[in-house]
């Protein structure tokens, strides 16, 4: 029997929808789907909630009816881990989870503690079963969920993806690294720290110089790993679901890169990744950087490193804690909109300047039982006034396909342009 999951990538929704908006283009392919997906990158409140000491860059909420303009276009699973769940603390968040489940959604990534923010969410289809797990690399470590124990309750937050990295520099990098950790005791609280136990050591091989660990190599660069413990209790969720489930999706927020630009996706995501498809995930799609990413087909299964924005109106807000002001010393008396754009005026004019961040793409995978037997992207274009999403036109469809297909050159992964979306060969 055939089954289909779609999704689409991160909905900031900040602000009303355009009168003269025709959502029908994009809500014929997402309806036609059993599985249809979205990432919820934004605070729901009816009113200013606390607001965190830190943010996912920018203090996102709105009021909750804006969920109900995105579940016009027809989802019936939600994703709430990112950078943004815990800007407004534990209101914010709880008031978002009630907001989404009132309404009968199915969501996951964030719970009143770790049991239940790494739990699968189900969504059933006439055709099939599908569980759905939500995760974060991205995250102040306040805004982590934890597990109960015998005397404390558990914390809550969002489910985490923890990494470690290790800096590689040449041996005379290295000299100069520890002369100057020497010269301006950076270290010194640190290294009395690990002397009495409370801070663990570099791991072997590796000099510590601040928060960062470096080790001697002949090529400079860095390597991540994923954290074993979270790692291994999202593939345990994913053989649980199995066992209730015909599909499991795995939605992974992350802004982590491995070079410079924001379309290279981290080692410990690649890791990450291909674990969970060995544990049986049937298909891993990320978000997070509002670019688009490499696709990699991995034991014919898929992992689309980075899929995009959906809706992107980051700069649209109807409140803002005094920190925001302080931090980029900003006048009195702007409201919180006036003081997103005063902030943009600081640099380049921020993401919103970045025509990349508005072009996106809609996986759609089909399943002959478990086996993937077709996969189709139909290409975004959102506009850049007010955010919002059109399916490309032809002009810029050639633009996303030419950069896909250098993104996708090096996991060896083959794609043909159609007419109006993007064919992944299954091998």
């Amino acid at each position: 029997m055939k089954y289909t999951i779609c999704s689409v990538g991160d909905a900031i929704h900040t602000s009303d929808m355009p009168s003269d908006y025709n959502i029908k283009p994009i809500k014929n392919i997402v309806e036609s789907a059993d599985i249809r997906l979205f990432n919820l990158e934004y605070v729901l409140s009816e009113s200013p909630a606390y607001g965190s000491t830190y943010c996912g860059g920018t203090w996102l909420a709105a009021k909750t009816d804006s969920l109900d303009d995105l579940l016009e276009y027809g989802f019936n699973g939600c994703s709430f881990a990112n950078n943004h769940t815990m800007d407004y603390s534990y209101d914010g968040m709880f008031s978002t989870l009630e907001a989404v489940r009132s309404r009968n959604l199915p969501v996951s990534g964030a719970g009143k503690d770790l049991i239940e923010a790494s739990d699968y969410a189900v969504i059933d289809a006439p055709n099939g079963k599908c569980a759905l797990i939500s995760i974060c690399s991205t995250f102040n470590d306040a805004a982590r969920a934890g597990n109960p124990s015998d005397t404390v309750p558990g914390r809550p937050g969002l489910n985490p993806l923890r990494f470690s990295t290790v800096y590689e520099i040449t041996e005379e990098h290295m000299k100069a690294l520890k002369e100057m950790s020497a010269g301006t005791k950076i270290d010194g609280r640190r290294n009395r720290s690990r002397v009495g136990g409370y801070t663990p050591m570099p791991p072997d091989g590796c000099f510590g110089f601040g928060e960062y660990n470096f080790r001697i190599s002949e090529v400079e660069g860095k390597t991540s790993k994923a954290n074993a413990r979270d790692v291994e209790r999202t593939t345990d969720s994913i053989k649980k679901a199995l066992i209730e489930c015909d599909y499991v999706v795995v939605n992974v927020h992350s802004h982590e890169i491995k070079g410079d630009t924001d379309d290279t996706p981290d080692d410990f995501m690649a890791e990450f990744s291909r674990k969970c498809i060995d544990a049986g995930a049937s298909a891993v799609i990320g978000t997070g950087t509002h670019q688009l990413k490499p696709i990699e087909i991995y034991k014919g299964k898929p992992i689309f490193y980075s899929i995009g924005n959906f809706i992107f109106q980051s700069d649209e807000v109807f409140c803002m804690p005094e920190d925001f002001r302080e931090k980029y010393k900003l006048d009195k008396g702007l409201s919180p909109t006036q003081m997103v754009a005063a902030r943009a005026a600081l640099g380049n004019g921020g993401l919103h300047a970045d025509a990349a961040n508005f072009r996106s793409l809609i996986p759609y995978i089909t399943y002959d039982e478990s086996k993937v037997t077709d996969i189709k992207c139909y290409m975004l274009k959102l506009n850049e006034d007010n955010g919002m999403p059109y399916l490309a036109d032809f002009d810029e469809q050639k633009i996303i396909f030419d950069y896909m297909c250098e993104r996708c050159k090096p996991y060896g992964t083959e794609i043909v342009l159609n007419d109006g979306y993007i064919e992944v060969k299954v091998k």
